[in-house]
């Protein structure tokens, strides 16, 4: 990992104590609720250039802390936040140079390890029983601590095809170090008791950045997460 890309996580588990901090020092009164989250994902390309094409989907989960701070004494608005880690974000690709005397196809699945910290407004319903229903939407960011690929490249010359298979390579140079997306989302809760309720609910990441280093290609990178949580 290399200096930029540690001071960047850092600043992110930085985030993530401060709000801890906050929200041990506030969680008198439901004015602050925290819980755990896993979530599988589904996540595909979509591409902006001739380069690179999409290579079907790839499967993940995230994991980690989910804080809602509550706005209004009606409890129907927070702010939405947390702190994630995503062992494997997927991207596969195929890729195409073009050059006078040959062409270089590379077929590859690469895996993104990310930190990811959502900035989101959740607008809740009233109790029904013991559920409530939500909406959420804003902003993702997240940063790359790590990412390999495995692939397989095939050159062809005139007369000759080379092919290569490689595995668990380093992909941190070609990998965008950070990423930004429009999250849209919505569930319910089943409410126990006060303070202790389980969470589902389906969330729809559209990244704004680009996936990959510029001079590697011009790709969008977006993952379809079931949330699955519970609130103490």
């Amino acid at each position: 990992m290399n200096a930029k890309t540690m001071r960047k996580a850092s600043a992110a588990f930085a985030i993530a104590i401060a709000i801890t901090s906050i929200a041990t020092a506030q969680d008198q009164g439901r004015a602050v609720r925290i819980g755990l989250k896993v979530a599988p994902n589904l996540s595909f390309l979509k591409t902006n250039d001739k380069i690179i094409t999409q290579d079907g989907s790839s499967l993940g989960f995230n994991f980690g802390l989910m804080t809602d701070f509550m706005m209004g004494k009606n409890q129907n608005y927070a702010f939405a936040t947390g702190l994630y880690f995503m062992p494997k974000l997927g991207m596969n690709y195929k890729r195409t140079e073009t050059h006078p005397d040959s062409v270089i196809l590379r077929t590859g699945s690469a895996r993104m390890q990310m930190v990811q910290i959502p900035l989101t407004i959740k607008l809740k319903t009233n109790e029904i029983g013991y559920m409530t229903y939500y909406g959420q939407i804003g902003a993702e960011t997240a940063f790359n601590v790590g990412a390999k690929d495995n692939y397989t490249q095939v050159t062809e010359e005139p007369g000759s095809t080379v092919s290569v298979e490689v595995k668990d390579e380093k992909f941190n140079d070609q990998a965008a170090i950070f990423r930004a997306a429009l999250l849209v989302g919505a569930g319910f809760e089943y409410n126990f008791n006060t303070n202790t309720s389980a969470m589902v609910g389906i969330t729809y990441s559209n990244g704004f950045t680009n996936a990959f280093d510029k001079d590697f290609g011009d790709s969008k990178l977006h993952y379809l997460e079931l949330s699955l949580g519970m609130f103490f």
